[in-house]
């Protein structure tokens, strides 16, 4: 079992391409200027280069942890588990983490891809190099050597499934281990107490209402009547798609590792260049901006005791740092 992949109420970015292999884990984009870009009028004809997104942000973004921020926490956690564990005389090392890949963060393909060049090469797929390190190390994490239940509980106390608990020696199954205290949740139960969060900082709010724009951004009129344009701009390509989420949804094109075809590719590249005429990305950001902007009106309060929240594990984090 590789303990420390914790539940998470963070909800990962949804269709972020066809055929993404793995999910990537969630961390946030760093926060910054909010302003969103207006569509062209309808029928605009020239082609302009594809929208990167990568550099955007959403105004729920301010209420989650940036990227540093869910980096701090994460080193230390691992920081405050690796000193329990030694109180028990043991020694501990987190998995190793799980290399890039696809989008550079959660927004780079949050409404599809946009790198052409890529596009006429590999599809919708991502980078194959990254794809062969992101195997390469799960499957070095899978032939790991497996700890044993003792260590396991000691690890993760009561937060294990019952039949790890069951496998454990008697000792351990009444709560200490030669002789010390295992706290409650074990090692990593008492590293989140210290820095006050199960989740790096993300909340069911802010995450909730970071996917519910995405889909309710799918019914506002500029984004139906520009993905309306999108797709007669790809049947004029020789593709039949209603809107770019049947294209992300299209089976052919998988979400596990296969060969290239020339299908993807001609289909990714029409994709790419009918994004980049329509300004797909653009109207479709500014719709999903407006939304979340009501969102945050609406659960203000909330919104900022999230971000206080935050702020707190943030400053304990460091201080963990700091001592550790």
């Amino acid at each position: 079992m590789l303990h420390g992949r914790r539940r998470t109420t963070t909800v990962p970015a949804v269709f972020l391409a066809a055929a993404v292999t793995l999910a990537v884990a969630g961390c946030s984009a760093g926060r910054g200027g909010e302003a969103a870009v207006a569509g062209p009028p309808p029928g605009t004809a020239a082609e302009r280069p594809p929208s990167d997104p990568s550099g955007w942000t959403l105004p729920l973004m301010a209420y989650r942890p940036t990227e540093q921020q869910h980096s701090t926490l994460v080193a230390a956690e691992r920081t405050l588990v690796r000193a329990c564990m030694k109180d028990f005389g043991l020694r501990w090392a987190p998995p190793a983490d799980l290399p890039p890949l696809g989008p550079r963060n959660e927004m780079d393909w949050r409404y599809g891809i946009h790198d052409t060049a890529a596009a006429a090469t590999r599809g919708f797929q991502p980078d194959p190099a990254q794809a062969a390190r992101y195997e390469e190390t799960l499957r070095a994490a899978q032939n790991a050597p497996r700890r044993s239940p003792d260590v396991e509980v000691v690890l993760g106390g009561s937060d294990l499934p019952p039949e790890a608990l069951a496998a454990a020696g008697p000792e351990v199954r009444a709560g200490t281990f030669h002789g010390r205290k295992i706290p409650e949740d074990g090692c990593f139960g008492q590293a989140r107490r210290r820095l006050g969060t199960e989740t790096y900082g993300a909340t069911a709010l802010a995450s909730g209402l970071f996917n519910r724009s995405f889909h309710e951004s799918l019914k506002e009129p500029e984004v139906k009547a520009v993905f309306a344009r999108w797709s007669a701009c790809m049947k004029d390509k020789g593709f039949t798609y209603e809107d770019p989420v049947a294209l992300f949804d299209d089976a052919r094109f998988g979400r596990e590792p296969h060969p290239v075809t020339h299908l993807e590719t001609s289909t990714a590249v029409a994709d790419t260049a009918c994004r980049g005429a329509l300004r797909v990305a653009e109207v479709w950001h500014a719709a999903e901006t407006r939304l979340q902007r009501r969102y945050v009106r609406e659960h203000l309060a909330e919104l900022k005791a999230d971000r206080r929240s935050i702020d707190a594990s943030v400053r304990n984090a460091t201080e963990a740092l700091a001592t550790g």
